[in-house]
């Protein structure tokens, strides 16, 4: 009962989330609920099993973290930090990196990368949440949310400013590419994967994941 003491002393209201769950949950918050940062940072850590984002409904939108998951987050996030280091510049960021996008979203994707343009000239280590706006992200399909669900959360990463994103389904091999003019491209048992434009000369090796 120490979580729920915590946070009743940070706010009179704690969201019930279980341990275990199928499929997304969706959570309004009260009328008049302030979201603050402490209460946010107590919410993360209370639930690290599962991904809490906030939409611009007021809700938190709630899913399982998934071991696949973070296996092949940690193989892209790899390759991308190697092209990062040999002169691509920017960061990385794994699922831990939340951003707040417009209308009051905040959102964790599995992965993401911010161009040296975007990032902010501000001394590290930063305050989670500095105001930044990723260039690419990358979610990997997770069984407990349907395809449908985590494709709606790509137009709003697009919406949201991202340039480029990958959308990435280990169990049937494939990959939905959204650019930010709103075209999106499906690729099935793709080999690589192109930065494109937006991470020039990055080449992701596919091979890693479908393994």
């Amino acid at each position: 009962m120490t979580g729920l003491r915590e946070a009743t002393s940070i706010t009179e209201w704690v969201p019930e989330i279980p341990g275990q769950f199928d499929g997304q949950l969706s959570i309004a918050l009260p009328d008049n609920f302030t979201v603050t940062e402490r209460w946010w940072a107590w919410l993360i850590e209370a639930h690290r099993h599962a991904r809490v984002e906030l939409t611009a409904d007021r809700e938190l939108r709630v899913a399982m973290v998934s071991s696949e998951g973070s296996r092949i987050t940690v193989q892209l996030a790899f390759q991308l930090e190697l092209w990062i280091r040999a002169g691509g510049a920017g960061m990385g960021l794994e699922s831990a990196g939340g951003y707040d996008l417009p209308r009051g979203m905040r959102k964790y994707p599995d992965g993401s990368w911010v161009s040296p343009e975007r990032l902010p000239d501000l001394p590290r280590p930063w305050r989670e949440n500095v105001n930044l706006i990723p260039d690419l992200v990358f979610e990997i399909r997770s069984p407990s949310q349907s395809v449908r669900q985590q494709q709606e959360k790509m137009v709003e990463w697009i919406e949201g400013g991202v340039q480029l994103g990958w959308l990435i389904d280990p169990f049937e091999r494939r990959v939905w590419i959204y650019r930010a003019n709103g075209e999106v491209e499906q690729r099935n048992d793709p080999s690589e994967l192109s930065g494109e434009d937006v991470c020039v000369g990055l080449v992701i090796d596919l091979a890693q994941v479908w393994e």
